[in-house]
């Protein structure tokens, strides 16, 4: 799937609160809370690296989460599905939801670096899917009507409205790089 929807696509098209929350948690420290800085470019600089961040395939994250469905598990095993066998498995309309934690460090001048934890909540829509099995990974498949959106947080405060998400329609047909995504064997 060449250019393929990113985790950052999902980002609103501006997100000043970031700057605003980097301040507030960098100003802990009193040596940056003293310093004159220009804090609207502190805020772009953090906003472009959580966009490096999450410069990862949203379908690719999210199936991550289809490889630990129970109903994928027993092509898991190579016994029952050997070497080379394709399978299609069809899942129905189902939701899902996946939390990434990205963490972007900060330092300015000579003071000791800081850690901004961030969380990024993906929640997905899908009227059905079909995935496309080969030596147990997910190589590929077919998504039905679907849809993802996502919100960002520090510490627990959403950095933008639910109304300012965007909410993208999932490209139809995917394709992972080989191997695949590797399904998760069942649970004992």
């Amino acid at each position: 799937m060449p250019d393929g929807v990113k985790l950052s696509d999902l980002l609103p098209a501006r997100l000043d609160a970031v700057g605003k929350r980097a301040r507030q948690q960098l100003c802990e420290n009193q040596d940056i809370g003293a310093m004159k800085l220009a804090w609207d470019y502190i805020g772009s600089q953090l906003t472009g690296a959580l966009g490096q961040a999450l410069d990862c395939d949203l379908m690719e994250v999210l199936a991550k989460g289809w490889s630990g469905a129970d109903a994928l598990a027993r092509f898991s095993d190579a016994a029952s599905h050997p070497a080379g066998e394709r399978s299609v498995v069809e899942l129905g309309a189902h939701e899902f939801s996946r939390e990434m934690k990205p963490v972007i460090a900060v330092t300015i001048g000579s003071c000791p670096c800081v850690e901004i934890d961030f969380e990024f909540a993906v929640s997905a829509r899908f009227g059905g899917v079909q995935l496309t099995i080969v030596d147990g990974h997910i190589t590929g498949g077919q998504a039905g009507e679907a849809w993802a959106s996502a919100q960002l947080s520090c510490q627990g405060v959403p950095l933008h409205d639910a109304a300012d998400t965007r909410k993208l329609p999932i490209p139809g047909s995917f394709e992972f790089k080989a191997p695949g995504v590797p399904i998760l064997p069942a649970a004992l």
